[in-house]
């Protein structure tokens, strides 16, 4: 992985999480087995193996909305909605099973010593603080950034702004690098600032002319080679 010359243009980059730097699923799959664990606890006689498979199942057919719902119809329970409430709460709330994809920790590592790194992420606050926590952000960059916290969801960049007043950074001098266009790219336009998108996660096949990166690279550790090109309009 190539190091990065002394001097760029930029001197802060804002980081997407999900999807960015690890993959979402498996923060998915970490709460759903949590939950099954739950459920089967809640009602003996019931198979945790059979309510975490129902779950997957509906995730696939239908998306995360009614999967707790699906769930508890799947065991014979009817999804009361203070029993699906207190569900999602452990799933938000749940110590998650997760890792950094291969080779985000060097990268990050790398691109520290060059520049001033926040990361700024969409969700729950107590769920995104949950995964900060699972896979060392902190110690990797200089600031997290939590939206909802905020009360400013993505695109808006209420939070990308608190990240710049943080890290002592103008708005001109960042790039924001994130997968998913109508958040990460909309919020880089409305800053406005510099973007690379990250072609990982569920978005990595859709095309966006609306919100249109300065880069398109495929993984979060081509960042740094490409970087320079991104700054310079040299080609790594």
């Amino acid at each position: 992985m190539p190091d990065l010359p002394d001097q760029l243009p930029a001197r802060a980059l804002l980081i997407d999480l999900d999807d960015t730097l690890y993959d979402e699923g498996d923060y998915v799959r970490s709460g759903f087995r949590v939950v099954a664990a739950r459920l089967a606890l809640l009602f003996p006689g019931t198979s945790e193996a059979r309510i975490y498979q129902s779950m997957l199942t509906e995730l696939n057919a239908n998306g995360r909305g009614k999967v707790f719902d699906r769930a508890l119809e799947h065991i014979g329970q009817r999804a009361e909605s203070e029993l699906v409430a207190s569900l999602v709460d452990v799933y938000r709330g749940h110590q998650p099973k997760i890792s950094l994809w291969p080779g985000v920790a060097d990268t990050l590592k790398i691109l520290r010593r060059r520049f001033r790194l926040a990361v700024v992420t969409d969700g729950t606050e107590l769920m995104q603080r949950r995964k900060v926590q699972a896979l060392g952000i902190d110690g990797l960059v200089h600031q997290v950034a939590y939206c909802w916290g905020l009360g400013a969801p993505k695109p808006r960049p209420d939070a990308y702004h608190v990240a710049l007043r943080n890290l002592g950074v103008r708005p001109d001098e960042a790039v924001v690098i994130g997968d998913n266009p109508a958040h990460d790219m909309a919020a880089a336009m409305a800053i406005p600032c510099a973007s690379i998108r990250i072609r990982t996660g569920k978005y990595a096949d859709q095309d966006s002319t609306d919100y249109p990166a300065d880069l398109d690279l495929p993984t979060f550790p081509d960042v740094p080679a490409h970087l320079i090109s991104l700054q310079t309009g040299a080609r790594p």
